[in-house]
């Protein structure tokens, strides 16, 4: 098949996954500005059936399936889905993610429980302890926490560098600080093509480290908690006729119903869920052929790659060539000589596939793993205390 990638440049791996599939891919990343930098367009150079392109509206006619792994651009996917274009990913659901406001009123209207929170302008009225979310503008600023009133005055002075006097305009989502060691932070991973897909992943991620998932094959798997967010969140979805990746991030007590609904992102998650392209055997039929995933074993183990210097210039790294548990937002290849772009914090993630929850192989094997990788910086120093979270609630 032909297929074209509109992309932000974090989705390398899952290009990679379509082409090797034997798919001819038209790859584009956004690089529009006033003055374009070759580092906006380098990924993806150098890889076989993937050819870069500078304008997408030249290939919409031109192929088989349009597909987007991220949550931007989704008015563009849903008007050529609405034109008749087979898509795969984006559309309005995108919102969800990307407009925090409106995903508080959905859960809310669906009964969806959340943690308390509030709506505020500016960073005065917010007040100590809370967890504080913004729509949109995530490059400014993450999800962050205020615990007391000298860390809320450092940070306004950094907020004020980004918004400038915009700022006492500017909406902030402020929760409240769940801190409460009944409840576990967990998530599923999924497919959604009219209606969840399993198997799917269940899984913890740690501290936005390193990542340990179980792949679940029906709905009583999951936590009662999970269910209830499952079997609601469909409703939403369905309704916005959304088909791609979908994740979730929670509190939930494993033994009981308690749960609350922190965030949710309506692409796979970054930088952990590039390994998909590794885990999911049927990766490309997934995405181009309304396949469910099949998955190469039982449990799903990513650590994160760090590759800070490709802020300031074009980062070589070394790793056994064509091995698919090496992945990255970002790389272009030279002959067998692989480069993370200059210009953003890229990352990746090193993975593995387990039959059982062997923490002692588990670390054993992703050590060698990652002693494999040259030019990188890991978080394997997180997989223990994940592996704790994940006893706390799968009990092992």
């Amino acid at each position: 098949m032909k297929v074209l990638v509109f992309g932000t440049g974090v989705e390398n791996a899952y290009v990679l996954a379509l082409a090797e599939a034997g798919n001819q891919v038209y790859y584009y990343t956004d690089y529009l500005s006033p003055y374009p930098s070759f580092d906006d367009y380098a990924n993806g150079l150098g890889f076989a059936n993937v050819e870069k392109i500078h304008d997408f509206f030249n290939y919409v006619d031109k192929v088989d399936a349009i597909a987007t792994f991220d949550c931007y651009g989704g008015d563009l996917l849903e008007y050529l889905k609405r034109k008749g274009y087979k898509t795969f990913g984006g559309g309005n659901a995108v919102e969800l993610e990307l407009d925090r406001r409106l995903l508080k009123s959905v859960l809310k209207s669906v009964g969806i429980p959340t943690p308390d929170y509030k709506i505020v302008k500016g960073i005065k009225d917010i007040k100590p302890p809370a967890v504080v979310k913004l729509s949109i503008f995530r490059g400014s600023i993450e999800t962050f926490r205020v615990m007391n009133e000298a860390q809320k005055r450092n940070l306004e002075i950094r907020l004020r560098k980004e918004f400038g006097e915009f700022l006492d305009d500017f909406e902030f989502i402020v929760e409240e600080v769940i801190d409460d060691d009944k409840l576990v932070e967990v998530g599923v991973d999924a497919v959604y093509n009219n209606g969840f897909q399993f198997p799917m992943l269940l899984g913890v991620e740690y501290r936005k480290g390193v990542y340990i998932g179980k792949v679940v094959e029906s709905l009583s798997e999951l936590p009662k908690g999970i269910q209830e967010t499952v079997v609601k969140l469909d409703v939403v979805l369905r309704k916005l006729g959304y088909k791609g990746f979908i994740s979730t991030e929670e509190f939930v007590n494993p033994r009981t119903s308690e749960h609350y609904f922190l965030d949710i992102c309506v692409r796979p998650p970054y930088p952990l869920g590039l390994g998909y392209r590794y885990a999911i055997k049927n990766f490309a039929d997934v995405v181009l052929k309304d396949a469910k995933p099949q998955y190469r074993g039982k449990y799903y183990v990513a650590v994160p790659v760090d590759f800070p210097e490709a802020k300031d210039y074009f980062t070589y790294v070394k790793f056994p060539e064509n091995d698919k548990r090496y992945n990255f937002n970002a790389l272009g290849k030279i002959g067998r000589h692989y480069y993370v772009p200059k210009g953003e914090d890229y990352s990746g993630c090193v993975c593995e596939v387990f039959d059982e929850l062997n923490i002692d192989k588990i670390y054993s094997k992703m050590q060698d793993l990652l002693s494999k990788l040259e030019g990188g910086t890991d978080r394997l120093e997180d997989l223990r205390p994940a592996y704790e979270e994940v006893r706390k609630l799968w009990r092992t």
